[in-house]
C-alpha cells in the first residue's frame, strides 16, 4: 500500500474512505478489510481477488477445467473481454442496436455504411448492452447499457444516456447436470440531439442450459421491439471468442417504427453450442446440421442489413429454427414500407 500511495496524506485519506464509506468497490463486490487492511481485497463468493496485484488469493474452484491457465489468474489475464462475476466461468452476452449509415436523418451520424453485424467490441452502437451469466452459478451479474456518441453538423454532438435492466430472472438445476438460467433484458434510448425523440426499444428474452458433463451450452432466445435500426446479439467463450445468438436487419424508419412501446419480431433462435472443458466455444449443432464457429458467425454476417430488401425466404437447414435474420430454419422477410435509407430520427 505505501508503494501504491506515495505521499502518507493520501494513503490516510484512501484508508479513511475505505473504513468510512462504501462498503462495494470493484465489480460491486464486497470489499473484505479482513484479508488486508489497507484495502484491496473483495470478496467474489467463490474466491477472494486482489485488485492491486490483479490475481485471486486462491485456487480457482474449476482450475481443473483450465489445465492451460495459471488458476490465480483473473479473466484469464483478458479482463478486457472477459468480467468475472464469481470466480467461475463467466459468459459475456452483448446485444447492439446500430445504424448501418455514414449520415442519416437529414444529417445525423449513423454507425457507417461499411457497419455489418459484426462481434468486434471496436464497433459503434447507437444502443448497446452487455452482462454476464454463468448458468452453472445460477447468476446474472455486471449489466450495463451505454450509446456511442451521436453528432450533427449544426447540432453538435451528444451521447445518450439508455436505460436497461434484467428481469425475470429465474434458475434451475437438474439431477442431468443441467442448469438453466432465464430472464428478459431491455434497453431503450433516444436520439440525444432532438427533444422527445421516440426511443430504440429491444426486449431480448433468453433460457440458457449448460450442462458441463456434456459440454453443451443450449440457446433459446426471442427478441421483439422497434425493428428498426439493425440490431445484434452475441456471446463470448472463457478464450473471448464471440459467437452470434442472433442478428436483426432494419424495418422501415424512424418515424414509423420508433414511437410507441413496440412488439415486433426481431429474432428467435433456438440451438445448441459444444464446449470444451475449458468453457472454449468449439462448434454449432442445430437440429442434424453442424458448424464450426467460424461458419456459423459467417452465416450470421451475409444476412441482409435491410429486411426490404424484397419478400424472401432464407433456407439454412433444417431442424431447430431461427426466424429473422440469422441461421438455420427459416428466415422470413415481408414487404415493408419506408426503406428506411433516410430517416430522419436518430441516435
Amino acid at each position: 500500500m505505501q508503494l501504491l500511495f506515495k505521499y502518507s496524506n493520501l494513503n490516510t485519506a484512501v484508508c479513511s474512505a475505505w473504513d468510512k464509506g462504501y462498503r462495494y468497490g470493484f465489480n460491486s463486490m464486497e470489499k473484505d478489510n479482513e484479508i488486508n487492511v489497507n484495502g484491496g481485497s473483495y470478496d467474489f463468493g467463490a474466491r477472494i481477488y486482489d485488485s492491486r496485484l490483479g490475481r485471486w488469493l486462491s485456487l480457482d474452484p474449476k482450475s481443473e477445467k483450465l489445465p492451460a491457465y495459471s488458476p490465480y489468474t483473473y479473466c484469464l489475464n483478458n479482463p478486457l473481454t472477459l468480467f468475472d462475476p464469481n470466480g467461475e466461468f463467466p459468459y459475456p452476452i452483448h446485444i447492439r442496436s446500430f445504424a448501418p449509415f455514414s449520415t442519416f436523418g437529414g444529417g445525423f451520424s449513423g454507425d457507417g455504411v461499411d457497419r455489418g453485424y459484426s462481434t468486434s467490441l471496436s464497433v459503434t452502437s447507437r444502443v448497446a448492452q452487455r452482462f454476464i451469466i454463468d448458468p452453472t452459478k445460477g447468476t446474472q451479474t455486471d449489466l450495463e447499457t451505454w450509446s456511442d456518441p451521436t453528432h450533427h453538423p449544426w447540432l453538435g454532438t451528444a451521447k445518450a444516456k439508455p436505460v436497461g435492466k434484467i428481469s425475470n430472472f429465474s434458475k434451475s438445476f437438474d439431477e442431468q447436470g443441467n442448469s438453466t438460467v432465464s430472464f428478459t433484458s431491455t434497453m431503450a434510448g433516444a436520439n440525444p440531439l432532438v427533444p422527445g425523440a421516440p426511443d430504440i426499444d429491444v426486449e431480448t428474452s433468453f433460457k440458457i442450459t449448460e450442462n458441463l458433463k456434456k459440454g453443451t451450452l443450449e440457446i433459446d432466445v426471442n427478441q421483439v421491439g422497434d425493428r428498426f435500426p439493425a440490431a445484434e446479439t452475441f456471446i463470448t467463450d472463457t478464450e473471448g471468442n464471440s459467437l452470434f445468438i442472433g442478428v436483426s436487419p432494419f424495418d422501415g424508419n424512424p418515424y414509423t417504427s420508433l414511437p410507441g412501446n413496440n412488439k415486433r419480431p426481431m429474432m428467435n433462435s433456438q440451438f445448441t453450442v459444444t464446449i470444451d472443458n475449458k468453457g472454449v466455444f468449439t462448434g454449432v449443432i442445430m437440429g442434424s446440421n453442424t458448424y464450426s464457429i467460424s461458419e456459423w458467425n459467417n452465416m450470421m454476417q451475409s444476412k441482409p442489413l435491410n429486411a426490404n430488401e424484397g419478400s424472401k425466404k432464407y433456407e439454412f437447414g433444417g431442424g431447430g429454427g431461427f426466424n429473422g435474420g440469422g441461421a438455420g430454419g427459416s428466415y422470413n422477410i415481408d414487404p415493408g414500407t419506408d426503406s428506411g435509407s433516410d430517416p430522419d430520427i436518430s441516435i
